[in-house]
């Protein structure tokens, strides 16, 4: 895959992601996912005890439930915040709607040749962007888990099955479908973290100084008509 694409977000999102999640919600997070395994894992044993919902075997129906609690758990997931505390970067705008376009565009999948004059401000708005996109990804990764883990588990317990086709195509095609979050997340890293290697590749311009006004000693900068000197005889 080519540079700034999914390989590379992953990477990104792997190795700055204890910048951008709170370790006190991940557990906080893990222990709501577990609680709803818990539950729902209960309620399909009492269920398949008083019900005979499965017609399996006793390994099976324990794996279908495992599963299926675990595709519970996950679903969970993407709901809980894990981001970290502190402020947010407030927003990059140039005022100028062409730039900010030309800015955009350094983002795309096949960006231009880069203005030097963009540079710090691509760079910038990289750092601004990776964050972001580190936390969806860590939220949205736990949704397309949840659809096959309940495909799955539908598969052992017996229900997914050429005769219940809605059962057995729905959950791997909103795996795929609802792993579109996850996927531009990640591959939104990699955009940024490629934009701004590009932009710290280039020179770094200098800016143009404002030149400082005299001010006379004593008295005012503003020079009066009576302040300048005689011109000589």
């Amino acid at each position: 895959m080519r540079d700034g694409g999914f390989v590379v977000g992953w990477r990104v999102v792997r190795s700055r992601r204890a910048e951008f999640v709170d370790a006190g919600r991940l557990r906080r997070r893990t222990v709501v996912c577990g609680a709803t395994a818990v539950v729902v894992g209960a309620f399909l044993v009492v269920a398949d005890v008083w019900g005979s919902l499965s017609s399996g075997s006793g390994v099976r129906d324990v794996l279908a439930v495992v599963l299926l609690a675990g595709a519970a758990g996950c679903l969970v997931a993407p709901f809980v915040r894990v981001a970290a505390r502190g402020p947010v970067p407030p927003e990059g705008l140039t005022g100028d709607w062409r730039r900010q376009e030309r800015i955009d565009r350094q983002f795309a999948a096949r960006p231009p040749e880069m203005s030097p004059e963009d540079r710090d401000e691509v760079i910038a708005r990289a750092d601004r962007s990776i964050g972001p996109s580190t936390v969806l990804a860590e939220r949205f990764v736990w949704l397309p888990v949840a659809w096959v883990l309940g495909w799955l588990g539908l598969l052992v317990a017996g229900a997914a099955t050429t005769d219940r086709v809605t059962l057995l195509l729905v959950p791997p095609v909103f795996a795929v479908l609802q792993s579109a979050t996850f996927i531009a997340a990640v591959t939104g890293a990699g955009r940024a973290e490629a934009a701004r290697r590009r932009a710290l590749a280039m020179p770094e311009v200098p800016r143009p100084s404002t030149p400082q006004r005299r001010r006379a000693a004593g008295g005012s900068a503003v020079e009066l008509p009576g302040d300048r000197p005689a011109p000589p005889a």
